[in-house]
């Protein structure tokens, strides 16, 4: 019987640049645009192994050929070209594991249409209507995304299907192992080590996040497969890491919106500016500590409101109907604003650039906008806002008559607190 595993996308709402330090926290939420593996175990045949991954949705597919050695698994590429994450994903997983006798997978991967922009594509839903996918005309490296975390998705949706099929264990009761293992095959497919939080909500959902010391995983970087290697995998992921991943979500009668930018930026260098500031800059502490205590009093004031509304809930929705609930929070976003603003100024990276400011500006004159970010690492891509869940509907309707939303496109996407999830495999039928 197939399984199908689904994982969530991520906007890292405060944090930016912050979440590279392990003594900072960050607010991540997982966003309810998903990636999905769907994973079949074949009749075996002959003494080697096999997993084939295809993506329909954009006329992908990666053939691979596992050689079982003593004590480790040799991996070829067949066919499908060069694809650094699930290469990665499959060693890692491998390594963990270490299965002795032959096997074959099938891998189906699909994408919400979140991840990327929704030009020339045809939709094709699933036999019971329950699942609908964008197919597009390019193959995957033409198609622009949007920041969502697609492959830290990816990464995680298809450890998830591997170990949990491998293992014969419900994803829930292997959530730390599928974790370690996805922020090992991430790091190793970039090349680097990044901070890890979109993994981390992939596989957790929203949470409030301080990451990993990088000395965890670095040995095991640019490593070649021998028996070696995979005792070290084995006991880097079953061993504890020291790092925060609290379960949070949003107040009630509050929506996240995210804006998709026409025009991208390239993260890796954005950051890799920031960073070399931050190295020449003796004054960048201070930039650093006020930007961390405006996330830290937004993380107060997100929990305050989650509190309030379970100890009075009357209360709750009179302050929500005098127009008062979310006035702190709405300072508690400008003053990171200006944390981010100042961030930009000092170091000359467009964290937040004079575009971004201007369109954020345009966005608190919607109604039930509270304000909103530049999510992530900053840039042009994408806007993140905040916004009051009754006023929804007229905040589209009056961005659409102004002029300065033209480039802007709002993505059908909402908070989802759940990280890793196992899905009907019913639901995909027909795809």
């Amino acid at each position: 019987m197939p399984r199908v595993f689904s994982a969530p996308g991520k906007a890292l709402v405060a944090g930016g640049y912050l979440v590279l330090d392990p003594q900072y926290n960050s607010y991540v939420t997982a966003l309810s645009s998903r990636m999905h593996a769907r994973v079949e175990k074949l009749p075996t045949s002959g003494k080697n192994s096999s997993i084939v991954v295809k993506s329909p949705q954009f006329s992908g597919a990666w053939s691979y050929e596992i050689t079982h050695r003593e004590g480790f698994c040799e991996i070829t590429c067949l066919t499908g070209g060069k694809n650094p994450f699930l290469e990665e994903t499959i060693k890692i997983v491998l390594a963990y594991v270490r299965p002795e006798t032959p096997f074959d997978y099938s891998i189906t991967l699909f994408s919400d249409a979140g991840f990327h922009t929704q030009e020339n594509t045809q939709k094709n839903v699933s036999e019971n209507a329950k699942k609908a996918f964008l197919y597009h005309a390019k193959p995957i490296d033409q198609v622009p995304k949007t920041g969502m975390g697609l492959s830290a998705g990816l990464v995680s949706v298809v450890a998830s299907a591997l170990l949990a099929t491998m293992l014969d264990k419900p994803v829930s009761a292997i959530a730390d192992i599928i974790h370690n293992v996805s922020q090992i095959s991430h790091c190793g497919a970039q090349g680097k080590i990044g901070s890890g939080f979109d993994v981390a909500a992939a596989v957790y959902g929203s949470i409030i996040y301080k990451r990993f010391q990088p000395s965890v995983i670095n040995e095991l970087l640019d490593q070649p497969v021998s028996k070696e290697f995979c005792v070290a995998v084995k006991n880097v992921v079953d061993s504890i890491w020291d790092f925060t991943h609290a379960r949070c979500n949003l107040p009630p009668s509050l929506r996240l919106i995210m804006g998709d930018v026409n025009g991208g930026s390239e993260t890796p260098k954005l950051v890799s500016k920031v960073m070399e500031w931050r190295k020449q800059d003796p004054n960048s502490k201070e930039v650093y500590d006020a930007l961390n205590l405006a996330n830290s009093r937004l993380m107060a004031e997100l929990q305050r409101l989650n509190q309030l509304h379970f100890d009075n809930p009357i209360g709750y929705e009179q302050e929500l109907e005098a127009g008062t609930l979310f006035m702190s929070l709405s300072n508690c976003i400008s003053a990171i604003r200006e944390g981010l603003q100042d961030l930009t100024l000092r170091s000359g990276a467009a964290v937040e650039p004079p575009e971004q400011t201007h369109l954020l500006n345009k966005c608190e004159e919607l109604p039930g906008c509270l304000g909103g970010v530049v999510p992530g690492a900053g840039g042009y891509d994408a806007v993140c806002l905040l916004v009051e869940d009754s006023q929804v509907e007229s905040f589209k309707k009056a961005s659409e008559s102004d002029a300065a939303f033209n480039s802007v496109t709002w993505l059908e996407l909402n908070e989802e607190s759940r990280g890793i999830i196992e899905e009907s495999a019913e639901d995909y039928k027909g795809l």
